[in-house]
């Protein structure tokens, strides 16, 4: 039996790291399949899910997250962190901040592939915002990473979580990056809380420390980085259609 489709489950390759490419593909009907540079693994779906199990504890005895463990934390924001500068990370605190203090990374997509990063306030976040009676700007805003769930829903839940078991629940902090206020996991666990117990209200958070300044976040480079990808790839289209119609 031949397989219906291939869906492309994640994707970390890096041209200037040791893996170009790194795919992990749902071959469904088939298998799943693991592509390293040239080379493929495949897996049964047991087999896969055997394999995740040994690399999460060996991640967890590589202690690098001081204390904690991968489980306490969300997956996407810890592949962000290994994609930046999970390896200086030298301690992790908890300490306790207001609320209002705090900024939240917002997405703008312009079309076409061109994505940049705003910060705001909570107060001015699209999560807090629906949560204070503005229902249209939030579920028109466009979510990363959680494909299963809408905006609705996913906001909904944490705010049914933290109503029924509290803040934290099960290590789930707001996190933050030494030397910023910009939250970096848990933008809806701030909205929610600024919601129930207002933006003055005082909550602890988790913050990581690390050695140098890569994890530091600047927006106007990250903007400036996506317009140059952006026109790399249009003039890439560009010249792959010149091309194709010349020969």
């Amino acid at each position: 039996m031949s397989n219906p489709s291939v869906k492309t489950l994640d994707s970390a390759g890096s041209l200037a790291g040791t893996f170009k490419r790194f795919v992990i593909e749902d071959n469904i009907g088939e298998a799943v399949h693991l592509h390293m540079n040239d080379m493929r693994i495949d897996f049964t779906v047991k087999e896969f899910l055997e394999f995740a199990g040994m690399i999460r504890e060996s991640l967890n005895g590589l202690d690098l997250l001081p204390g904690y463990r991968v489980e306490n934390f969300d997956e996407h924001f810890l592949k962000e962190c290994a994609e930046n500068d999970l390896l200086n990370l030298a301690e992790i605190k908890i300490e306790e901040v207001r609320l209002s203090s705090l900024q939240c990374i917002v997405h703008s997509n312009y079309g076409g592939g061109l994505n940049f990063l705003k910060l705001f306030p909570v107060a001015e976040a699209p999560a807090y915002k629906w949560l204070q009676g503005d229902k249209n700007s939030f579920c028109r805003y466009e979510q990363h990473h959680y494909f299963r769930m809408n905006n609705e829903e996913r906001l909904s839940a944490v705010l049914e979580s933290i109503q029924k078991n509290g803040y934290p629940h099960e290590e789930q902090y707001i996190i933050l990056f030494q030397g910023q206020d910009i939250i970096r996991d848990g933008q809806h666990r701030a909205a929610v809380l600024a919601h129930l117990h207002g933006l003055d209200h005082n909550v602890k958070v988790m913050r990581f420390y690390f050695k140098g300044r890569r994890h530091l976040m600047w927006i106007f480079g990250r903007n400036l980085k996506a317009v140059f990808v952006w026109l790399l790839k249009r003039a890439y289209r560009v010249f792959k259609t010149f091309i194709h119609g010349r020969f």
